[in-house]
């Protein structure tokens, strides 16, 4: 088994309705292509012990990102700060029906701050590291965004295994900036706008146009239009066969950075 790589899950079945939810995407866009939606992208099945009863020990190994995940049957609360204002409550299923996975990019006295499409892009949630709710794992895989050289990376530690061409945001409409995390993952039976597949941000849209009616989340979709380009709502677009690879081989909670 490859590290970083998660062991198979329950297939997550999508329906169109709820994929439109993602945003940035253009999806009137008449150059795209495209539908079930693969078993989501699992966290690793080796698990750690608490570090103590009442806190989850996370993966501290160099060049893993730790990720967490809910237990079946809990709900996490996910918080301004530590100890702060409610934000949401998370079940161990997301609203598209993949695992929810967080990918931690902060700890602080027993709390983890997560990437969360519920808070601005620029904000991290914060939960608490409870054994009784949270499993705790980690990725080596990574996926790295340059807006600027319209190009996109495949890594394990750093290392890229794949460099592929990208669209991005239009002017207006630009893809947001900063460290994100995978939430879900899709194949199959979607819209032809989103190709054959997609993997789901915790990146959301500010700047959404009027008129549209296409939810805020960001994306890394397939499509068989033009590359190279700033033309879509936010989302990033790659020809099918690396967002296929994606998908097959980015885990849940894999973080994404998106670089101007």
């Amino acid at each position: 088994m490859r590290a970083g790589h998660p062991t198979p899950q329950p297939v997550a079945y999508v329906t169109l309705a709820v994929v439109a939810l993602l945003a940035g995407c253009g999806g009137e866009d008449r150059s795209d292509s495209g539908g079930k939606p693969p078993a989501a992208a699992e966290p690793p099945a080796k698990e750690l012990a608490p570090a103590k009863p009442s806190t989850l020990a996370l993966d501290g190994r160099a060049g893993a990102a730790p990720i967490v995940w809910v237990r079946p049957g809990e709900r996490v609360t996910v918080r301004t700060e530590p100890g702060g204002e409610v934000v949401t409550r998370a079940g161990p299923k997301t609203e598209f029906g993949s695992p929810t996975v967080f990918g931690v990019v902060r700890e602080r006295d027993g709390w983890a701050g997560v990437a969360t499409p519920a808070l601005p892009n620029d904000e991290l949630g914060w939960i608490r590291l409870d054994p009784k709710e949270l499993k705790a794992g980690s990725t080596r895989v990574s996926v790295e965004i340059d807006l600027s050289e319209r190009r996109a990376e495949l890594r394990d530690r750093g290392r890229v295994l794949r460099r592929f061409a990208v669209t991005v945001g239009a002017p207006g409409t630009e893809t947001p900036i900063g460290r994100f995390a995978v939430t879900d993952t899709f194949r199959g039976d979607l819209n032809p706008a989103y190709g054959c597949c997609a993997l789901a941000l915790s990146a959301t849209q500010p700047s959404l146009p009027s008129g549209w009616l296409g939810g805020r989340r960001i994306a890394i979709h397939g499509t068989s239009g033009p590359l190279g380009i700033a033309a879509s709502h936010g989302c990033v677009r790659a020809a099918d066969a690396e967002v296929s690879r994606l998908v097959s081989r980015v885990p849940l909670g894999a973080p994404v950075f998106i670089r101007a």
